[in-house]
């Protein structure tokens, strides 16, 4: 079983990543692995640095996150069960290495409290970064729930959605 937990920043995945861990299970929050998430110029495909703040409308015409595809299925075939917790803006290009994706939603108010918060990261903390990421997010969502990824409401204990995953993904049997 390869399992994707996805949703945008701010929504949990390094949470749900440590109560998987925590309990066992192969579980990978990919953008904490060196160079396995990156940002990449559209036109060219080479590396770059996004700005800080990112303007409007650049990951839609200037760079965007992409995954190492060939550290993302080496990861996938190390063991029988893996759970990737990752967002990038290609996530739909490798949407079939995985059997299941589950999708972590919030509303807007409590997505921008928990960006505003966040101690160390500085995405979503400047005003108009945050408005592009409260826009694209609805799309973003919209695109994977018509693919068949799983709602998720973030605002459940990870230790519980960790749970509600767990019991999707092996019908309530217990890890083998």
């Amino acid at each position: 079983m390869n399992a994707l937990i996805t949703g945008f920043p701010g929504t949990g995945k390094s949470a749900i990543t440590g109560e998987l861990k925590r309990r066992g299970y192969y579980a990978y929050d990919i953008e904490h692995i060196p160079g396995m998430v990156y940002c990449r110029d559209r036109q060219t495909g080479r590396k770059i640095t996004p700005p800080e703040p990112v303007p409007s409308g650049w990951y839609d015409t200037v760079g965007e996150q992409v995954w190492d595809v060939i550290k993302l299925e080496q990861l996938l075939s190390a063991a029988h069960d893996v759970f990737i917790c990752a967002f990038t803006h290609t996530i739909f290009d490798d949407f079939s290495l995985f059997d299941r994706c589950f999708l972590l939603t919030l509303d807007d108010m409590e997505l921008e409290q928990r960006l505003l918060s966040r101690p160390g990261n500085t995405i979503g903390k400047n005003p108009r970064e945050l408005s592009d990421i409260l826009l694209r997010r609805k799309e973003f969502e919209a695109r994977l729930l018509e693919k068949g990824a799983l709602e998720l409401n973030a605002r459940t204990e990870p230790k519980d959605l960790v749970t509600k995953v767990l019991d999707i993904c092996y019908d309530h049997r217990p890890l083998a």
